[in-house]
């Protein structure tokens, strides 16, 4: 095989297990004071079922999991009124599919999130931001998948935002590979 064609082949993988989790906490409020939250909304999902992947390509499987949400809010009428407190909480099953991603960046494998991600869907709050989703991403060595199988995670904590409003992303996804 030529060397050119030897870069952009792509190796084949039975994706054994998939797991991806993602929180998303935050605290908002307006400048008078007049409302104030704090929210959590937390991402848990797993492979139904095995699938394939391709190195480079992607790793999709399908998914089963939970979402939760749970949202404090504190509002008032005016600077002398008390606060009124709601809480907002939800939780429902997540289907679909997701994984990772996979390109080649030089002499490594880039793994990218391709999970869903943890935001609010019932009750308010904000979502994360492409500032911090652009970065779950993880690079490895091209030499991790050429061995029997590869366990790829990819996994961070991203901070956004100062004073009133501000809001921290965690991540973790883990794909168990096993070559075809």
């Amino acid at each position: 095989m030529p060397a050119a064609a030897a870069r952009h082949a792509s190796t084949q993988f039975k994706i054994v297990s998939a797991k991806g989790s993602a929180t998303l906490t935050f605290h908002t409020q307006k400048s008078d004071l007049s409302s104030i939250s704090n929210g959590t909304v937390k991402l848990s999902v797993g492979s139904k079922s095995p699938g394939t992947a391709s190195v480079p390509g992607r790793a999709l499987v399908p998914l089963k999991g939970t979402l939760s949400e749970r949202v404090k809010t504190r509002q008032r009428a005016s600077d002398t009124s008390p606060y009124q407190e709601q809480t907002c909480t939800n939780a429902r099953k997540v289907k679909g599919r997701g994984g990772l991603r996979f390109r080649r960046v030089g002499s490594k494998i880039e793994a990218e999130w391709a999970f869903p991600q943890a935001k609010p869907k019932f009750c308010r709050g904000p979502s994360p931001p492409k500032s911090i989703t652009s970065k779950m991403r993880q690079l490895y060595p091209v030499a991790r998948f050429t061995g029997r199988s590869a366990t790829v995670i990819v996994s961070g904590v991203r901070k956004s935002g100062t004073g009133a409003n501000r809001l921290t992303y965690r991540w973790r996804a883990t794909l168990r590979l096993a070559p075809l």
